[in-house]
This record gives structure tokens, sequence and C-alpha cells, in this order.
């Protein structure tokens, strides 16, 4: 742990992470950021859990530099770059022991360097909170549409009614009704009775306006929870309360080249043709039509041109 970390000091402190991982080997060690600021609901902000999820990790370092104890009620910690040796190698796992780190909570304290840093969230940051915001995005991997979605539990301060008007005032389209794993960062979060959401949204490619969109929600949200002052407009909720499952998924048949024919958050209809994927060699250039497997809202595509056998093309979830 870190000897000098102090959840409970008054004003603005940040704590290097650096000592929790051992010999950094290349590695700049990144930091935890608390502001304290007299009584009031008090929030956890992780991102980076997965290394190349880099939108929480750029809104996160904002909001870290931007929020002084005058803006705060209570309590608000900020960990940007939870799994910061992934991220500073642009990889989504860690480069010293290769776990993936959200499979690993409630983590251990004398383990790998992942499980440490996992230890050190949910032994020293989960108990000194009432919430735990995880934000992530689709990584290298596929786009994300923005949504949210949240557990808690019959001891959390946070019970269900207002975790629902929570997710709500994120002023997303989308609402996820998911049920939780264990080792992740939210499903530890839940054994330890914190109740907690979840942000996705973004890709790859870095768009401004994704950033824009998840920075405007976090700080929607956490003016909603009362941890700071107002800072952007709240929006009434108009938008989808869905779950989604494996059910939902289309995968490629074959390797090939992906050729989206809808856009992320389109409605689509079962047997709706989604998109194409065609052949890499050969001198046919007809392309295998992939169909939706189920009527709803396109939620997550690939970000690869190239995909191989069975790799996913796109995921669909279902209004309830």
């Amino acid at each position: 742990m870190l000897p000098d970390f102090d959840a409970t000091r008054p004003g603005k402190f940040s704590y290097d992470l650096g000592s929790l991982v051992g010999a950094l080997d290349g590695v700049t060690g990144d930091f935890v950021c608390c502001i304290n600021n007299g009584q009031g609901p008090s929030v956890l902000l992780c991102g980076g859990i997965h290394g190349d999820e880099y939108e929480a990790q750029i809104v996160l370092r904002r909001l870290a530099e931007r929020l002084e104890p005058a803006d705060v009620t209570g309590r608000v910690i900020i960990v940007p770059s939870l799994n910061f040796p992934a991220s500073q190698k642009g990889k989504r796992l860690s480069p010293f022991d290769g776990q993936n780190m959200n499979r690993f909570f409630p983590g251990k304290a004398d383990g790998t360097p992942t499980e440490r840093l996992c230890a050190f969230t949910a032994e020293a940051l989960f108990p000194a909170v009432d919430l735990l915001i995880d934000v992530h995005a689709g990584g290298s991997d596929v786009s994300v549409v923005p949504m949210v979605f949240g557990f808690t539990t019959a001891k959390s301060v946070v019970d269900d009614a207002r975790l629902n008007r929570l997710m709500e005032a994120w002023g997303y389209r989308f609402v996820q009704h998911v049920d939780g794993i264990d080792e992740t960062a939210c499903g530890a979060a839940k054994l330890a009775d914190l109740a907690s959401i979840e942000v996705e949204g973004g890709g790859g490619r870095m768009k401004s306006s994704e950033l824009t969109i998840m920075e405007e929600g976090l700080l929607r949200a956490l003016a909603d929870f009362g941890a700071i002052k107002p800072v952007v407009a709240p929006i009434p909720f108009s938008g989808v309360h869905f779950t989604a499952g494996p059910e939902g998924q289309y995968t490629a048949p074959r390797a090939g080249l992906v050729e989206h024919l809808v856009a992320l958050g389109d409605e689509v209809s079962k047997g709706q043709r989604v998109a194409l994927l065609h052949p890499t060699a050969g001198a046919r250039s007809a392309p295998a039509v992939i169909l939706s497997p189920m009527p709803g809202y396109v939620l997550r595509q690939t970000e690869h041109a190239y995909i191989s056998p069975n790799q996913l093309i796109g995921n669909v979830g279902t209004p309830i």
C-alpha cells in the first residue's frame, strides 16, 4: 500500500502509484488524486483499467487538474490510469505480468503488479467512497456507443432507485442492465457493498466529440450525486434501458474484410443486413452478408477491417 496515502486529508493531494508496482523498468509512475472539502457524497473515478482505453484517461486527467476543493462537496478521488504500465506501453494488458486487470479484482497486496494495483483500489479506495465510477471505452479493438450500467446491494449507500436516477443523469441515450462479473472492479465493489457505475463509450480513433460526451456526462453525474457544483446543464433522460448478452453478438463466419452497413446506435430489426464480409483472396468479389441476430440497437462494432473467423463484428442490445 501507499504509506502516505490519506483519503481523509482536507484539500487536494496527489500520490504516486509507482511504488505499488515495484521496479518500473521503463515505465513512469502515475498518480491518484484525492480532493476533500467537508461533509458530502464521496466518489471514486477510475480509468485505464484496460491500458488501451485512452478516452477515460484523457478525461479523468483533465478533471483531476480542473477540480479544486472549492468545486467539491465531500470527496472526489480520481485515478486517471490505474493500469499505467499498460497505458504507457500502448497495450491493453500489463507488460509486467500480461494480466487482464479487470479479471483480477480484488487483487493481492503481495501479488503481481496488476494484483497489487487492484488490491490498493479495493482495500484503500473502495472504503473511502460511496460510489465507484469505472470509466471504459472500446480500446483498440471496438467502438462503443456511449452507455452506462451499474450495480448496488441492499447494504450500499446508493440504493436501486438512486442508482437508476443517477445513470439517467448522464444524459446518455443508453442505460444497460447486465449481470456483473465478480473479478471486475464493479464486481468487486458489489461484493464489498459499494455501489458502482461503469461508463462505456468511444474507440481506438480518439474523436473529440466522444471525449466531450464522456467528460460532460461525468460532470452531470457528479453534480446530480451532489459531489461537485453543477458545471454543465442537466439533460432530461429520453433514452433506452436495454439488455445485451451473447445472443446479440454477430461474428465472422470466416476471415475477411468488414464493411459496416449500419452505424453505432442505429435501431435494427432481426435479419437486417448489418455488415458485409469481403474476401481477402480469389477471383470472386461477392461478400458474405451478415445479418442482425435480433431486434434492438447496435452497441459495439469492430474497429478492424480484417478480422479472423469467429471474431466479433458487432453486437445488438434489446430494449426492456
